[in-house]
């Protein structure tokens, strides 16, 4: 993963999440809604979303062993995968960061919890943090953990 699109990557991900909070869960594939909050109130027009395209796992705070591979990590159906998910429901979202190496995007709470979301695919996306349903079509916000361990960042952020 390259350094410079990593701190990118994580600028991005600070300022659309901290202070936030999970607010909903839409039923198509998995995806997690987030609200806005007093950083970004004002200047994010549309809707802040996360898509899971890989396992995941909510940790009581942060590991001190981070998942090497997928199958380190339940493998669950999208019920058990919203059940954990819905224990999210209004908690405040205070820092978010990459692995080292790997895309894995850590979200962290005001609870100490930690969700990790698995950042390597060899063929798809693991995960995609963005806004959707922007009125202004000049301000594009995604962050892409995309295939070969690289994070993919649209922002217009610099």
């Amino acid at each position: 993963m390259d350094n410079s699109h990593k701190e990118l990557a994580e600028k991005t991900l600070k300022y659309l999440c901290i202070g936030s909070q999970i607010e909903g869960i839409k039923f198509y594939g998995t995806q997690i809604l987030i609200s806005e909050s007093e950083t970004n109130g004002n200047r994010i027009d549309g809707q802040i979303y996360l898509n899971i395209e890989s396992r995941f796992k909510i940790f009581k705070s942060y590991p001190e062993y981070i998942p090497n591979h997928k199958d380190e990590l339940p493998d669950m159906d999208w019920i058990d995968g919203y059940k954990i998910l819905c224990e999210l429901r209004l908690k405040r979202i205070t820092n978010v960061q990459l692995g080292e190496f790997i895309p894995h995007l850590f979200i962290y709470f005001e609870t100490g919890e930690v969700l990790f979301i698995f950042g390597h695919h060899d063929k798809y996306e693991s995960w995609q943090l963005g806004v959707w349903n922007n009125s202004n079509k000049d301000e594009h916000w995604d962050v892409i953990a995309v295939p070969g361990n690289n994070i993919a960042v649209f922002t217009p952020l610099r």
